[in-house]
Parts: C-alpha cells; structure tokens; sequence
C-alpha cells in the first residue's frame, strides 16, 4: 500500500490569535498535521525534533526576529531546504520582501492576509513538496527492488547496465534544457544588437524622436531578455521543487503589446503582417513572467516560420471558466511527424525557418511546462503549406479549493 502524502506545516508567531487564524483556514483547506511555535528558539528545538515540510513564520517577535531565524535555518544542513513563507506588515518599500529573500524565505504575504491568495501559494508549495515525497518514496521502492534482484542472483553487469542507461537519460535532459537556454536568449538579443547596429550606422539620418525610438526599443527589449533569463532559472528550479511561483490576476492586452513591440522588428524584417485582436477585459490568473515567456515564444516561432508577405495572429477568448489565447500563422505548417513529437523532449524537432533561421525546437517544451505549472494546456492544430494555430487556455479567475 502506497504511503499517504501528509505534510507537517511550522506555524510561527507570538501573537496566539494569528496563530488559531492560520491554523483554522489550513484545517479547512489540507490534511497537514500543523505544529505552532511562538519565538526563534522554539522553532529550532522543533526542526530538531522532526521533519517540517512548509514554515509560515511572523518577521517581528521578541528576541530572534523570523529573519535571523530563516538565516539559521539555512545554515543547517538537515534543514537548509524547507520553504519559509514570511508573513508581516504591508511593506509599500519592499524592503523587507528584500530582507525576507536575503535571509532565505521563498515567499512573503503582508497582512491583513488574503485568504485566497495563501490558500492558492500553500497549494503550490505543498504540490511540488508532494511531488518531492513521492519521488523519494518511489526511489525507496527502487532500491527495494534492486536489493531483491541483488538477493536474486543478478550480476553486476546488468545492475551496471541499467545505472548507465539512467544516467544517459539523465545526462540527455540536461543537456536539451542547456539548449532551450541558448536558443530562447538569442532571438531577444538579436532584436537588441540589429537595433543598436542600425543606431550606430546611420545615427545622423535619423531624427532626435527615430534616435529616442531606437533607445527606447533596445531599452524594452534588454529589460525583457533579463525577465526571460530569470524565467529561464526559475524554470531549472522546477525540476529540482524549488521554483518560487507567483500567480497573479492581471489582464492580458497590456503584456502582449509589449512582446509585439519585440517581435515586430523580426516580423517586419521578413514584411509580415501582425494583428492582435484581445479585448482589455480579458484577465488570467497566472504566472505573469512565464505567460510573457510562453507567448513571446509562440508569436517568435509563428514569425519564423512564416514566409514573407504572410501574417501572425494573435487573440483571446473566454471559454467558460477559462482563457483561450491563440497564435495562427499561415507558415509552413507542421507535418504529422512532428506533430507528434512536438512537445517531447527525448525527440529532437529542431528545424530551419523559411529564412534559414535556426532553432532547436526545445522552445516548446519550455512553453508546456510554463503552462502546466499554471494549470492550464496546450494545444495545436497544423497542415503543412497551410499554417498553424497554437492554443494556450488558462484559468480567468482563481477559484479556491
């Protein structure tokens, strides 16, 4: 019988009435055994005493704050890893977000709490601590096994055989992740290195608001390279349970102006046209930089792959309880093949576009698991010499569990 995922959550505060106010809305949502501490030094007794999963720690208490706590914390091998989520007062200056990260904590929530907002970040949290527990409980049952295969008479040789076909697996992962890296921070910095070139060329055959224009670009597209490359270490940190995921309610129109801004001079370049058509009220509920990601992605794939004189859409639509956002181009197309395979990351896809431009194809595999960890899916629809709609839907609104 498969052991039942059970988490022990730290509720840290001096003030008795938070500490009940916590306790009943964790009870009400998660079966967590829940443990209550009201200074620093209780908590370190406790994290030597058994295992914590989640810390919601209060920063103001008598004697050690919850920041030198956290740093204590980290400091301790056997305790180094667990999620600190910093609850305190409204901070305006985020200075003592600033403090809270530096300190070592995952998260910090300003009070008055928002009930859903905590609920929803716990549920994120105590998903990829699961996640953790039951890949070490399966790793358990591994090596259960492979003592019994010991027990059975098998010889080194296979045991070998099947450590290096892991470790080649392993090795292969990494290594396509390294290139969804290189791949997904060239094309920004394309933009920015074409737009400073052409500055530098031809500076004086432009007006002083062309010269503006210019520096306001390179600025836009540098400052979405640098959020990209920050999405791109969150990204690595998914795999390894550690990601800090910040789901927000915000509309949708305004970051997409700001990517056709950054994909307008790649598409411009090969003079194809590009329509957006989403109403402002639209709203998600997500990740805002890894649905930046993922729609930058989509419209930078559909331009590559269109001919020139062709175009890329983009639009919105509410379907039920949830945001469809396509992309449609009337490219190349995709053949059945590829389709197939298209968000694997054990197969290889890459491929050229109609200007030779070159890809890996592993951007899309950067795009499913920005989604999913959003919970929402995606989807595609092609035919070769025709074009292709890629489909993202996500959910408009949060809706407590």
């Amino acid at each position: 019988m498969q052991a039942k995922f059970k988490p022990e959550i730290l509720i840290v505060d001096d003030v008795e009435n938070n500490i009940f106010t916590l306790r009943t809305l964790i009870e009400a949502h998660f079966d967590a055994n829940i443990i209550e501490a009201t200074s620093g030094e209780q908590v370190l007794r406790i994290i030597n005493e058994r295992t914590i999963d989640l810390i919601l720690m209060d920063v103001m208490m008598p004697g050690m704050d919850g920041f030198e706590t956290a740093r204590l914390i980290r400091n301790r091998p056997k305790t180094s890893n667990i999620p600190i989520i910093f609850i305190s007062a409204y901070d305006p200056t985020q200075k003592l977000l600033e403090k809270g990260i530096a300190a070592g904590g995952f998260d910090y929530l300003a009070k008055p709490i928002d009930d859903t907002q905590l609920v929803y970040r716990l549920k994120m949290y105590l998903r990829f601590i699961q996640h953790e527990f039951m890949m070490n409980l399966h790793l358990r049952e591994l090596n259960l096994k492979l003592i019994e295969e010991i027990e059975e008479r098998k010889t080194t040789e296979q045991t070998l055989q099947f450590s290096q076909r892991e470790l080649k697996s392993a090795n292969a992962s990494k290594d396509k992740f390294f290139s969804i890296i290189a791949h997904d921070l060239k094309n920004p910095f394309n933009a920015i290195i074409g737009l400073a070139t052409m500055l530098i060329e031809d500076y004086d055959s432009f007006s002083h608001e062309e010269q503006m224009d210019f520096l306001m670009n390179i600025k836009s597209s540098a400052e979405n390279t640098y959020r990209l490359l920050q999405n791109l270490l969150e990204w690595s940190q998914t795999q390894t349970g550690k990601i800090v995921f910040e789901p927000t309610q915000f509309y949708l129109q305004p970051i997409v102006n700001e990517i056709i801004d950054l994909v307008k001079v790649s598409a411009d370049n090969k003079n194809i046209g590009m329509e957006m058509d989403i109403p402002k009220t639209i709203q998600v509920f997500a990740d805002k930089n890894m649905i930046n990601t993922v729609i930058r992605n989509l419209l930078l794939n559909a331009v590559k792959f269109t001919r020139k004189g062709g175009f890329v859409k983009i639009f919105a639509r509410l379907i039920e309880d949830k945001v469809a956002i396509s992309v449609e181009d009337n490219g190349v197309g995709i053949s059945p093949e590829k389709l197939e395979n298209l968000f694997s990351i054990d197969v290889n896809i890459a491929s050229h576009g109609t200007e030779g431009e070159e890809g890996t194809g592993l951007g899309l595999i950067l795009c499913k698991e920005f989604i999913e960890k959003n919970e929402g899916k995606i989807f595609v629809e092609s035919k070769l010499c025709v074009g292709s709609t890629f489909t993202i839907k996500l959910p408009e609104f949060y809706q407590s569990i």
